[in-house]
């Protein structure tokens, strides 16, 4: 079986650059609601020109759709979902539950790929995904190959995806909170700060970057998950250029084509355009070398040591190394600094081979050669003065690497347009009448004139199909064509040209038409409906993990969350108080551990216990299917509009918990929509929830505290979080992710 390689494309270039580098896929988004609200992106425009060229190239175009929702988003959410529809991309990417929901309902033309961000980590979760409609999951990074081919075995007709390369995250996809906590940046939204690069006081002293992961990169490996029938081999970088695209994208597809040579060149290249130090996650395991705790940002590919610095009889200074690649002017070189953080860097502005001593424009690999460092008084050079012998030196920019990968250039008359159209002509002495039906959208134009017998009737065919042929940079291209021509006249090619002008200027209005009318009809049904709830009875409930205390107060529900070891005898000897708790189920659970939370949560359901929380889709659809009836969804869950309330509420879902992440006008939104809502009164709000433990733990003074809590680690600030929950609402202390 042979997978689909997918590159990103934050623009327009990076995705012709990925095509032409050998991508069957570019992934990208429009302006709004994009997982990289800061890439470039691509206009309207932009993407139909896309599709065109990917659809004549037999590619495919996915369009990332992948934020959550406000209410107050959900109209703007509508259109941009019908604009990508009418661009006819292979798919779209989607996160929020309510987006998926409309476009199954009013958009059924666009196939949907379950992002990343629904944390879908066990066959549960995608098979779950896969009821709702998703044709493709997006699979967590954090899955090791063994539980991905199990999920595959399993999954029956739902595509995998998983990521190969690029940057990681250190918390859970869409479980990360640190951003929109602490900058008022959300990283469910598209705005991710990159917290977890900055460096925080430890308890150990100094400020590492203990959160930084290191670049995820499978390199072979990328054929076990070939082997393991994984549809699609993702490559993250939508914030990065079209000459990182195109590097990333070559090695790849020298990988999978088996040509060794080719790929260990095409490593050295990418290296050059960007590299940081690499890891595969716990794809083959357990692995305690995830972090990079002192570098940030590109190195470049190793091209040797430092033997030393030398002067000449001018004072000048130079490195002299032995390189290990081919170099030239204007290449740009870096060095490790002494102390950790960004590298030094410069470019080659004289070079010489240590033999000759002459200046040179290029030397070959394979050779010493000396390299004059800046004479120059900015701060940020003078710390090579100081570097050792030794110390490593990298390419950080290569011309050759450059002029290897050109932007293709694109011409969009060149393409044929995406709407496969039908066309009638039809002759007569006074007229020329065209129809079209651009799949189901019916148009009709005609032209008078005078028009005579033709003097070769047997060519006023090829005429007309010449004419109607001419549709590049337009959305259709040409299907069936018809010529009704009794009298045998002379069509003349002026009026047939102005009939395809008018004709596809009539289409486009009436498919603009029947878009707008979609939209208005979507919106119409999805107007809030929260009926048949009815009004619980709880005006204050409480959260806490096993093993933590009650504390005093008045709670109309306690709410405990407990993992897949803990039975009903424990938790009844641990809560002797709480006659009739909530139990809630954890946020994340790998597949090699999900069959014992599966037992669990049978034995806790054959034992009277009848009330639950869901976390995650996951645990939601196990909870169904014993025929749970009371069952409430955790903030996890992301309802932040009327459409992704409803979607849960069919899925057997009674209360919602408001997430954190909420901002002042869509908590007044949700208090007012009649869905049975808590909302949070109080909690140590996780930044992050990770499986990778940080590589220094943060101090006091930096107010935060990481720690471990069953299988995750969670880093939250020292002092809970007070919010402000709207008047006359259900309020709940959740202490289940505090230290304590």
């Amino acid at each position: 079986m042979s997978a689909e390689l997918l590159s990103p494309a934050g623009d327009f270039d990076s995705a012709l650059a990925a095509f032409r580098a050998g991508a069957d896929a570019v992934y990208c988004s429009l302006a709004e609601f994009s997982a990289r609200a800061f890439a470039k992106n691509l206009s309207r425009e932009e993407l139909k020109n896309l599709v065109r060229y990917a659809r004549a190239e037999r590619k495919k175009v996915y369009v990332a759709f992948n934020t959550v929702i406000d209410e107050g988003d959900l109209e703007r959410a509508v259109e941009q979902l019908s604009v990508i529809a009418s661009c006819r991309p292979s798919a779209v990417i989607v996160q929020d539950l309510g987006v998926a929901r409309i476009a199954r309902k009013h958009f059924p033309s666009l196939e949907l790929h379950a992002s990343t961000q629904l944390v879908a980590h066990n066959l549960e979760g995608v098979l779950a995904l896969g009821e709702l409609g998703f044709k493709r999951v997006v699979l967590a990074r954090e899955l090791s190959i063994a539980e991905i081919s199990s999920i595959a075995k399993r999954c029956g007709d739902i595509e995998l995806e998983c990521f190969i390369h690029g940057a990681l995250c250190y918390s859970i996809s869409g479980l990360c909170l640190f951003s929109a906590m602490e900058k008022n940046r959300s990283g469910n939204r598209g705005k991710c700060a990159y917290c977890c690069r900055l460096t925080y006081e430890s308890e150990s002293g100094g400020k590492p970057l203990a959160f930084s992961m290191k670049d995820f990169r499978l390199g072979d490996d990328v054929k076990k998950l070939v082997d393991a029938s994984v549809a699609s081999l993702k490559i993250e970088g939508r914030m990065k250029s079209p000459l990182y695209v195109a590097a990333a994208t070559a090695y790849y597809r020298a990988v999978l084509d088996g040509d060794r040579t080719k790929a260990r060149i095409a490593l050295e290249n990418l290296e050059t355009v960007f590299s940081r130090r690499t890891t595969d996650l716990y794809f083959n395991g357990p692995n305690g070398d995830v972090i990079d705790d002192t570098s940030l940002g590109h190195l470049g590919a190793y091209v040797g040591k430092l033997k030393r610095i030398t002067k000449d009889r001018d004072g000048r200074s130079w490195l002299r190394f032995h390189t290990l690649r081919a170099l030239e002017r204007h290449d740009g070189l870096q060095i490790p600094a002494p102390g950790g953080g960004k590298p030094l860097g410069f470019g080659i502005t004289e070079m010489r081979t240590a033999i000759s001593r002459s200046n040179q424009f290029e030397v070959p690999a394979d050779c010493d050669v000396e390299i004059l460092l800046p004479d120059d008084e900015r701060e940020e050079f003078k710390p090579l003065r100081f570097v050792k012998a030794g110390a490593s030196i990298y390419c950080s920019m290569s011309n050759e690497v450059k002029r290897l990968h050109p932007v293709p250039g694109f011409r969009p008359a060149d393409y044929p347009g995406f709407v496969e159209t039908d066309f009638k002509i039809e002759i007569s002495p006074q007229e020329i009448s065209v129809a079209a039906d651009a799949e189901g959208v019916i148009a009709e134009v005609k032209i008078k004139g005078e028009f005579s017998k033709a003097k070769n009737p047997e060519r006023t065919y090829e005429a007309v199909e010449k004419a109607f042929s001419k549709l590049g940079g337009t959305d259709y291209r040409l299907g069936a064509l018809s010529v009704v021509d009794p009298d045998r006249l002379f069509a003349p090619i002026s009026f047939l040209n102005d009939l395809r002008r008018d004709i596809v200027e009539e289409l486009d209005y009436l498919r603009e038409k029947t878009r707008r009318a979609a939209v208005d009809a979507a919106l119409e049904d999805e107007q809030p409906d929260a009926a048949n709830f009815g009004r619980p009875h709880l005006s204050k409930t409480l959260k806490i993990r096993m093993g933590q205390k009650v504390p005093a107060g008045e709670w109309d529900e306690i709410v405990i969350s407990v993992g897949a070891s803990v039975t009903p005898d424990e938790l009844r000897a641990a809560y002797p108080d709480v006659p009739s708790p909530r139990i809630a189920l954890p946020v994340f659970t790998s597949e090699t551990e999900y069959q014992k939370l599966r037992v669990a949560v049978k034995r806790f359901v054959r034992e009277g216990f009848d009330k639950w929380e869901a976390s995650d889709l996951a645990t939601l659809k196990t909870l169904k299917s014993l025929d749970v009836a009371d069952i409430t969804a955790d903030w996890t869950l992301y309802a932040f509009n009327s459409s992704a309330l409803a979607e849960l509420k069919s899925l057997g879902v009674t209360r919602f918990v408001a997430s954190p992440e909420n901002g002042s006008e869509n908590l007044t939104y949700l208090a007012e929509s009649g869905y049975p809502i808590e909302f949070l009164a109080q909690q140590s709000t996780p930044l992050f929830i990770s499986l990778t433990p940080p590589a220094a733990l943060p101090s006091k003074e930096s107010g935060f505290v990481s720690f471990k809590s069953d299988s995750l680690w969670i880093t939250t600030r020292r002092l809970p979080r007070v919010f402000n929950p709207p008047r006359g609402t259900i309020t709940r202390i959740d202490l289940s992710w505090s230290k304590e």
